[in-house]
């Protein structure tokens, strides 16, 4: 069966005076139906970029540059998303393709109640005003929250009920597809606990699949089915969270897994140097300047991200079939 998302040599960047700076390059990702996907990486790797590109949120000095992004749903519509005029890609929004987004607790409006803030959206749907209450009691609930809360104002919430609640509204319309940007940041180890079991438990109510957005590899360690390693705008490592976790390929990855504290007195191995700027990428491959295991064709030559078997894919010259010089 083909993936839900299937996106393709995707390129997004700043628009500056002279010239445009690309944040994402060349990103190349199927998101598989049903699954939960961690797109994990240090912060300016992209993955916010890529998260406001596919929902065409971009805004400037953001643009979008190439590629293509192919929405198939389960009905046998299709939606190529970066030729869909406006007015269309508002009714696609939310119905079939919704947004949870970074800072997601601050974004409700501070002078209106919960209930307008979550039935507007479904009535501009099509949807009466009491069905759109019934909708939002129902997302409420699926989120632990009391139908109560309709008639509070945002700063009477917690900053984890006011995430559950625009979690609850992204979920209203029950999408094919839930992009979650950053989901648990700002929150307290507990509620980001429940939150990521609540995000599972949609998954598994709704028949949704979520694009999960990330620096934190304990995120995905919990709630991902798979996981795209992302560094300096490109795609460095994809598989399952079991592989990516047992045995990582791409030197990133093992600097990530190796970063995460654990028990019993192991050591933090930390990094080294700095994630590029966009304005500034090494030629070759981008991490080849923070990489224990650098060769000379890192520095000159970008590797292709290529299959590794079982699913897996890596984009570095350790894993590219050798070469019979003899052919």
């Amino acid at each position: 069966m083909p993936a839900l998302l299937e996106i393709r040599a995707l390129s997004a960047g700043l628009q500056g005076r002279r010239s445009i700076t690309q944040v994402v390059s060349n990103v190349d990702l199927d998101v598989q139906r049903g699954e939960i996907l961690g797109v994990v990486g240090e912060s300016g790797c992209g993955k916010s970029t890529l998260a406001a590109a596919i929902m065409r949120l971009l805004v400037p000095p953001q643009v979008l540059q190439s590629g293509s992004m192919t929405l198939r749903l389960d009905d046998g519509k299709s939606y190529e998303l970066l030729e869909l005029p406006e007015p269309d890609l508002r009714q696609l929004r939310w119905r079939r393709l919704s947004y949870i987004p970074q800072g997601s607790m601050n974004s409700l409006n501070p002078v209106l109640r919960i209930e307008r803030q979550m039935t507007d959206t479904l009535t501009q749907h099509g949807l009466s005003r009491e069905e759109a209450r019934r909708r939002s009691i129902a997302a409420l609930e699926l989120v632990n929250l009391e139908p109560r809360l309709l008639d509070s104002y945002p700063h009477e919430l917690s900053g984890g009920m006011r995430q559950r609640v625009i979690i609850a509204a992204a979920v209203s319309m029950r999408p094919a597809l839930i992009v979650a940007d950053e989901l648990t940041t700002a929150l307290d180890v507990v509620t980001q606990r429940q939150l990521l079991q609540e995000l599972a438990a949609i998954r598994d109510e709704l028949g949704a699949t979520i694009l999960i957005i990330t620096h934190d590899m304990g995120v995905v360690a919990q709630v991902a089915d798979r996981v795209a390693v992302m560094y300096a705008g490109k795609v460095a490592e994809l598989g399952t969270v079991n592989d990516i976790f047992a045995s990582p390929l791409h030197p990133y990855s093992q600097g990530l897994i190796g970063s995460i504290p654990r028990e019993g007195g192991h050591r933090v191995q930390g990094l080294p140097g700095e994630a590029p700027s966009p304005w500034n990428y090494p030629a070759g491959c981008r991490f080849h300047t923070r990489c224990p295991h650098v060769i000379d064709r890192c520095r000159a030559q970008a590797p292709a991200l290529l299959p590794q078997g079982d699913g897996r894919w890596a984009a570095c010259h350790l894993y590219e079939p050798e070469v019979d010089s003899n052919a």
